[in-house]
């Protein structure tokens, strides 16, 4: 099952999980929760990495959580740790120390539910966590990933379905959607062992039941959190999608995944279109060739053009082995004035083995490690300030 739970799993939930810092607002909470008489709770002393911790331990992640931001150097940067960690259904509360405007609305559009400016009281957390009226709130949401290439060939669908792979073996309770936009003779699904379908279109033309039941249907299970949605129409088919279905599916699957990972295949179309308005990160897949240089630069001048412009990661991939004749990279990035944040070298063997077999890349590919690396540049892992760094260059020409 994708996202739905049973009742039987419902019971098995804690209701609500908080880690604080101190034991006054540890005793305040515990105090709360026996006089709202609510069950199935567990307050503990700790912060965001003892809760993520906590979280790695247990089946389900609870209902609701409280974490303490007090002390934190970099409170929203631990709070994306702790969204990799637990469900995208999970509320989330804040606590801390600092009495800031500008922090509350940061947290709120992160998707936290409200933050509590220490010291804790019972009033207040009551009017909080059990109120009606608690007014609108911003609903977490999973990142939207896309990939798409300078030109066909050039890898977009092998490491775009690696990546959804590498995503899910990265965290606890992390769960990936890999949407294949190819909707005539996309592989990726068989890269992840799948077979073709219909899901895909069934969503996006009937996007007004986009309920639990009928996107769970739609998608392919790949195991451990990971799942495929695609489609495989006939030749003569046509498919012509109403303005605005993909946004509304792309924007359904965030409220239950972590990562909403889109192959795109083209950079024309109104599906196109939409995928790249909706991505947090687009991820451009290129080779060092006179073409691909031209294309690149276009395609990244238009992403960085975009109303709210996503970070983008441009990668070179060698998709096959280096000649003399080739443009070098070196030159490619200066007539491109693009940095690229990573270069995968040519595998001969690792890609080629996996796609044959349906299965994850061998261990000791060269391919499975850039990947490995790249999966950290999305979730933020590895390089989160260089990554900062080539994004204000960007803005800035």
């Amino acid at each position: 099952m994708a996202f739905a739970s049973t009742d039987k799993e419902r019971e098995r939930l804690y209701s609500f999980v908080a880690f604080v810092k101190d034991p006054a607002s540890k005793k305040e909470l515990e105090h709360l929760f026996k006089i709202a008489s609510v069950s199935n709770t567990y307050v503990a002393i700790g912060d965001i990495t003892a809760t993520i911790n906590w979280l790695r331990k247990v089946e389900y992640s609870p209902q609701r959580i409280l974490v303490d931001i007090s002390d934190a150097a970099r409170p929203l940067d631990e709070l994306d740790r702790l969204a990799d960690a637990c469900e995208p259904s999970v509320q989330v509360y804040v606590t801390g120390e600092r009495n800031d405007v500008g922090l509350y609305r940061s947290l709120l559009k992160k998707g936290v539910s409200d933050y509590i400016v220490k010291p804790l009281n019972i009033d207040l957390m009551r009017r909080t966590f059990f109120s009606s009226d608690q007014g609108p709130r911003r609903a977490r949401h999973g990142k939207c990933v896309v990939l798409t290439g300078t030109r066909g060939g050039v890898g977009v669908t092998s490491i775009a379905a690696h990546l959804s792979r590498a995503l899910v073996s990265g965290g606890a309770h992390r769960r990936v959607v890999y949407v294949d936009l190819n909707i005539y003779d996309g592989n990726g699904a068989g890269l992840l062992g799948h077979p073709g379908g219909r899901g895909l279109i069934d969503l996006l033309t009937n996007t007004d039941r986009l309920d639990q039941q009928f996107v769970d249907r739609a998608l392919s299970d790949a195991g451990e959190g990971l799942f495929v949605l695609n489609a495989e129409l006939e030749y003569p088919e046509e498919f012509n999608p109403y303005e605005g279905a993909l946004t509304t599916l792309l924007n359904t699957l965030g409220q239950y995944f972590h990562y909403v990972v889109v192959d795109l295949p083209a950079k024309t179309g109104m599906l196109a279109t939409e995928a790249l308005e909706q991505a947090g990160i687009v991820c451009t897949i290129t080779d060092n060739s006179v073409h691909s240089a031209r294309v690149l630069t276009r395609l990244v001048r238009y992403v960085a053009s975009l109303a709210i412009p996503p970070v983008i990661i441009p990668i070179l991939n060698h998709v096959r082995p280096i000649t003399s004749n080739q443009v070098k990279e070196k030159d490619f990035t200066e007539a491109t004035e693009i940095t690229l944040h990573q270069t995968i070298g040519f595998d001969p063997k690792g890609p080629v083995l996996a796609e044959n077999l349906g299965q994850a890349l061998p261990r000791t590919s060269d391919f499975g490690r850039n990947i490995e690396q790249l999966a950290k540049l999305v979730t933020g892992e590895a390089s989160a300030l260089e990554t900062q760094s080539w994004w204000q260059r960007l803005i800035r020409r």
